[in-house]
């Protein structure tokens, strides 16, 4: 299907090249199409960027909901977190909605899903675990695992590890003191559901 190969073209050039890279030229030069067919199904570049959103959003949500439907969810989602792919994309995304605004809402509407998601897991292994979600905040505790590995993508990106293995172990000694749990929770599924978000988007 041609919208399939313009938006796969499109992904490419933005994880490869960077998002100022990405014009209908050069998408339809890699899709292998003309170019009048980019504009017959996006009619300016912010709807292409839109729908590319909106995929990976919908990949994104997908593999969260898998996450948190293993033994252990909190570390399913920290092992998704961390996988060195998956913030490429979002690093473009992020780039790109300092130029446009309805990018922006976007991400920072799948952002807050995401959290919800992470803040939900955690809630139910700290009450599995005993341990008091005043010392060890849900929202926090996702926080800090999400937030953590996009550090160190981050870091990764200009060659720097310096403190990595630390924040690995302390996330994993964390993660080994709430303990396994046999599946998420009815809040966990909950928070998934309501986040799975329009079909309409962590490489």
């Amino acid at each position: 299907m041609s919208r399939t190969a313009i938006l796969d073209a499109a992904e490419a050039i933005l994880r490869d090249e960077g998002y100022a890279a990405v014009s209908s030229r050069k998408v339809a030069a890699v899709a292998g199409l003309k170019s009048k067919l980019v504009h017959y199904y996006f009619k300016t570049m912010d709807e292409l960027f839109l729908a590319l959103l909106h995929r990976a959003e919908q990949r994104h949500f997908q593999a969260l909901c898998k996450a948190i439907a293993c033994e252990e969810p909190l570390k399913a989602l920290w092992q998704l977190s961390i996988d060195p792919d998956v913030p490429r994309l979002h690093k473009e995304f992020v780039a790109l909605a300092t130029h446009r605004n309805q990018l922006r809402q976007e991400i920072a509407r799948a952002a807050e899903r995401t959290r919800d998601i992470y803040a939900a897991a955690a809630e139910k292994a700290l009450h599995t675990a005993g341990l008091s979600s005043e010392t060890y905040p849900p929202v926090a505790v996702g926080m800090l695992m999400d937030g953590m590995a996009r550090v160190m993508s981050a870091d990764k990106m200009l060659g720097l590890d310096s403190g990595h293995t630390e924040a690995v172990a302390l996330v994993e000694s964390l993660l080994a003191r709430l303990g396994p749990l046999t599946r998420a929770s009815d809040n966990v599924a909950g928070a998934a559901a309501q986040s799975s978000g329009p079909i309409v988007t962590h490489d």
